[in-house]
């Protein structure tokens, strides 16, 4: 979830807005009251579609009274539409618990029974949607929330009534890629089959964390959705990966129905397992109190020393493209028209894929990749005054010597001596199986004779982690007290550089991100909790400041879990 924006409207119909909880191609979606104190989702769609598409209110309107018509204990029923609203609305009920995705980027792959169980749930989902004949269209992990008392599909948005189907805009296709099936991709008839084989791609991603047509530009995926055989190598269970194997086929014909795979897989499955973390409370509007947590055994308050550990090097499937922060992700897409179409070839199409809207949270992103919106951010482009704002309002930092416009194209400039931003508390919560990012465009003045921190949060006389310069190394790093990730590519100054430090709690590794490519991973099994503010400029050791960063710093952002690969290279 993330604060309401100055623009976000504060209520929708009778129903009070409390915050925002994503957005899609067709509008964004926030966690709402209704009258009588219940907790719902409210989706308000974009202006765009309304002015730009005269007869979108009646195919909407088709469409809701149509997604009235569902029911079953895995989807989340609609309770509330105004298809004649300035900006139609649609009210489902809040579903508390974590996305697929989510789970996944930060537990990792789930078992074998537990996506069985996922499966069962998923396939009596379809069912209820398509009996009442709609097709959802846009399956996929971020579309499949887990509750604790089994999954639901969300997000009836870009569903299309079977029996309206002709009233969409010739060539218009809707979807994700990588989660599409082949006819969608190239514009063929659509049926409940696409569901399966989108069904097919969600499951492989919860066994394996990947999508079985790989990553990389849009163009690329729907080329190999349409072409290619996925790629389930990784799904170990013989049961599971021929189940997979069967939804992801190219010939719709050949797909299992959503009842043929409740009759395959049969009672023993259980769509229950998922165990997912405690939700927030979405009467209150705060988030529950995090589990209690063992005592951590702190390492000693010692600078972070060099790991002898080969630095983890993740291929990518192709290279970042370098650029300064600002540069919009619209312009490259944009530029990018001709080399999609020529990519495409034998499969030219129009889509909506993932529009995101404005803004300062990266909550949604281009091709298949969304991103969460960060816990905050803070784009320091103020001119002057000791108030460094953060997009929410919640945690501004207090700023001392820091020069405001001053820096490399006009960005904050920080002494290496003296400037600092330091919150009023913890931000993060990074103790044991905490995931978390931090992410900054930082630029040398220099090349520092000492440690330079850009970004780090207290933890008594120590920091619990650093996003800095190394000297030893000439190296960047995300580092714990006691270890390190170092990147290989070695630091310039007075050049922008991204960097970004995931922890995952799951798998208990640092990794490091340079430039949107994973440069270091090191295993951290003894993590630190930091519970002191969060600071960008320096660091803490032996109980005093240290580690002063010189040189400009903007757009730092974290977010409270691990972000993918895919997911950091989107916040270039």
């Amino acid at each position: 979830m993330a604060a309401l924006e100055p623009g976000d409207p504060r209520s929708v119909g009778e129903y009070q807005l409390l915050r925002r909880l994503g957005a899609g191609g067709m509008g964004r979606v926030y966690l709402g009251r209704s009258p009588g104190g219940r907790a719902v989702a409210v989706k308000v769609v974009h202006a765009e579609l309304v002015v730009g598409q005269p007869e979108f209110r009646s195919r909407f309107r088709r469409e809701v009274a149509a997604a009235r018509k569902v029911s079953g204990a895995f989807t989340a029923p609609v309770v509330d539409a105004d298809p004649d609203a300035p900006l139609p609305w649609l009210v489902t009920s809040y579903i508390a618990g974590p996305s697929l995705q989510e789970a996944v980027a930060e537990r990792g792959p789930l078992p074998a029974d537990t996506v069985l169980g996922l499966a069962a749930g998923l396939a009596e989902a379809l069912t209820s949607i398509h009996a009442a004949g709609l097709v959802h269209r846009d399956l996929k992990p971020s579309n499949v929330l887990l509750a604790e008392d089994g999954p639901r599909v969300i997000d009836f948005g870009i569903a299309r009534s079977v029996e309206s189907a002709t009233i969409t805009r010739a060539g218009l296709m809707v979807g994700s890629p990588g989660f599409m099936s082949p006819e969608q991709v190239a514009g063929a008839e659509v049926t409940g089959a696409s569901d399966v084989f989108a069904l097919g791609a969600v499951l492989a991603f919860a066994a394996t964390g990947g999508n079985p047509f790989g990553a990389g530009p849009t163009p690329a995926l729907l080329y190999r959705v349409v072409h290619d055989e996925p790629d389930i190598g990784a799904v170990t269970d013989p049961a599971l990966a021929v189940l997979v194997a069967d939804c992801l086929a190219k010939d719709p014909a050949r797909r299992p129905t959503p009842r043929e795979i409740l009759t395959r897989i049969g009672p023993a499955a259980d769509a229950t397992a998922f165990l997912p973390r405690p939700a927030a409370d979405p009467r209150a509007d705060i988030p529950a109190p995090p589990a209690p947590q063992p005592p951590a055994q702190r390492p000693p308050a010692t600078r972070p020393v060099t790991r002898l550990d080969e630095p983890v090097r993740h291929p990518v499937s192709y290279e970042p493209e370098r650029r300064s922060p600002g540069t919009s992700r619209r312009t490259l897409l944009v530029s990018g028209g001709a080399l999609a179409v020529a990519a495409l070839a034998a499969v030219p199409v129009a889509h909506y894929v993932n529009r995101g809207g404005g803004g300062k949270s990266p909550s949604h992103a281009g091709g298949s990749v969304s991103v969460p919106s960060p816990v905050d951010a803070w784009p320091l482009d103020e001119t002057s005054g000791t108030v460094a704002a953060d997009d929410s309002g919640r945690y501004n930092g207090t700023a001392t010597a820091v020069g405001w416009g001053r820096g490399k194209d006009g960005a904050a400039l920080f002494d290496g001596a003296t400037s600092q931003i330091v919150t009023g508390g913890p931000v993060l919560r990074t103790g044991r199986g905490r995931g978390f990012t931090v992410s900054a465009w930082v630029a040398l003045s220099g090349v520092p004779s000492s440690f330079a921190t850009a970004v780090s949060q207290d933890a008594g006389d120590v920091s619990g982690f650093y996003l800095q310069y190394a000297p030893a190394e000439n190296r960047w790093a995300f580092a714990r007290p006691g270890l390190r990730a170092l990147s290989y590519s070695v630091p310039a100054p007075g050049v922008w550089t991204h960097l970004v430090g995931v922890y995952e709690g799951g798998r208990n590794q640092l990794a490091l991100y340079v430039d949107g490519t994973q440069e270091a991973g090191v295993n951290d099994t003894n993590p630190v909790a930091a519970d002191g503010p969060l600071v960008i400029g320096r660091a803490t050791s032996g109980g005093v400041p240290s580690d002063w960063f010189s040189g400009s710093v903007k757009q730092v952002q974290v977010f409270q879990r691990a972000l993918t690969a895919a997911q950091v290279r989107v916040l270039l």
